[in-house]
């Protein structure tokens, strides 16, 4: 009996060891932090003006460059390979598109299950992009996901948010958001933190704020909750541009449920939440009516909704929005041009 008893007590020790290794460094309160900005070595530089007039602002939540089931259902390991092939298209898109400041969600920054690259850093250099501010919102050392069969876990998983951009970056810090209280503890020791990163951004002598996030996915009052702490930001701080997976619908979006993968926005106010703010939104609900598939940002193969924005403070002149088309992820990117200066080109070309 004192045998059976002893190995049952060493399986219990030996269990919550390998759980709270598995989960470290265990964070699961708000927290905020400054970090460093990362100076990159481009291989090509970018076309940049000297005074810049016009800023195009991008925001694309990549999920790691895996595409369809990078969420789970359907989810196969693939090799470093792979990654590196999803990194060399990305930034030719990006050269492509010529973003001058590009806010990323879902990336990775050396995880097991997208070959230990940094996606960041190596999109920076691939696509010429000298400044870099990382925020880092799930760091792990194993997830047990997807749970069958095992050669599919995620396994070491540090990810999160990431700004590039062609001009100078400062005062970068990032707020790690609380993970939801619905959810048993022992699953937020495993779950990602939501975030606001916010930086600086030094155009034609001028400073920019900006705010790049990822918002609460699944549950409805801990996102409200999100946007009551991001509305208090930019009113507390001057945010001058807002962006990011808001995994919320507009307000005036016809479909709110029975998506496929089972996404209910029924009663949710975040967008109205967002409103107080005074931030005027790159596509207005009341031009989003009119034409809303024109502006879908989910699922990238089928788009049926609108999770991604960009707002920007009164006072800015936005002179266009679009969704851009792309099979790298499981989300399309929205970029916004503004001026901010005298025009010395054409705004509207690529």
């Amino acid at each position: 009996m004192k045998m059976i008893v002893g190995t049952l007590v060493v399986f219990a020790f030996l269990f919550v060891g390998i759980i709270a290794w598995s989960a470290y460094p265990w964070s699961i309160g708000e927290s905020t932090a400054e970090f460093e900005v990362h100076h990159i070595d481009p291989e090509v530089m970018v076309d940049m003006e000297d005074r810049p007039s016009v800023v195009k602002v991008l925001t694309w939540n990549i999920g790691y460059l895996y595409g369809q089931g990078s969420e789970g259902p359907g989810y196969e390991h693939r090799g470093k390979e792979y990654y590196e092939e999803k990194l060399k298209e990305f930034a030719q898109q990006i050269k492509d598109w010529n973003p001058d400041v590009i806010c990323l969600q879902e990336v990775d920054f050396e995880s097991s299950r997208s070959g230990d690259l940094n996606q960041a850093q190596y999109l920076a250099a691939k696509a010429g992009y000298p400044y870099v501010a990382e925020a880092v919102s799930w760091d792990a050392n194993y997830i047990p996901f997807p749970y069958w069969p095992l050669k599919n876990n995620f396994g070491r998983v540090k990810s999160g948010g990431a700004i590039l951009s062609k001009y100078p970056l400062k005062n970068h810090s990032v707020t790690l958001l609380e993970k939801p209280q619905s959810q048993p503890w022992w699953y937020n020791l495993f779950y990602l933190h939501r975030y606001f990163q916010t930086v600086t951004i030094e155009l034609d002598e001028k400073e920019y704020k900006i705010v790049n996030l990822h918002l609460e996915a699944f549950d409805k009052i801990d996102r409200l909750k999100q946007v009551g702490q991001l509305v208090d930001k930019v009113k507390r701080e001057g945010i001058d541009f807002v962006a990011g997976d808001f995994n919320m619908l507009p307000a005036s979006a016809t479909k709110r449920s029975k998506f496929y993968n089972e996404d209910d926005y029924e009663n949710d106010a975040s967008y109205e939440g967002m409103q107080v703010s005074k931030l005027s939104e790159v596509v207005p609900d009341d031009i989003y009516a009119k034409d809303e598939k024109t502006y879908f940002t989910f699922p990238a193969w089928a788009p049926d909704r609108r999770l991604d924005y960009i707002f920007y403070k009164p006072g800015l002149k936005m002179m266009r929005a679009e969704v851009l088309s792309s099979a790298l992820s499981d989300h399309l990117p929205l970029r916004a041009t503004f001026q901010i200066g005298s025009p010395k080109f054409n705004p509207y070309s690529q």
